[in-house]
């Protein structure tokens, strides 16, 4: 994947983390708003998290990927039939 588009994914997916944690962390009242985190702290978290998920799902996918580079020899023929 190339750079700019794997940090535009990135930069997606944190997004959508940051604005599940605000919702999850902000009481609208009447009087005003409360918020029990920083929305900076969030914000930094929420790359964070993006980072680590996507390179996460890239180890996973690339653990299922089939095996492309293998080198067979002769003696390693020989030795099924034994």
């Amino acid at each position: 994947m190339e750079k700019k588009e794997a940090d535009a994914l990135t930069n997606d997916l944190a997004i959508r983390i940051y604005v599940e944690l605000i919702g999850r962390n902000t009481q609208i009242t009447e009087s005003g708003v409360k918020m029990n985190s920083s929305a900076a702290n969030i914000a930094a978290l929420s790359l964070r998290l993006a980072d680590a998920f996507l390179k996460a799902d890239e180890e996973a996918t690339a653990a299922k990927a089939p095996v492309t580079t293998y080198k067979l020899d002769g003696k390693d023929i020989a030795a099924w039939t034994k």
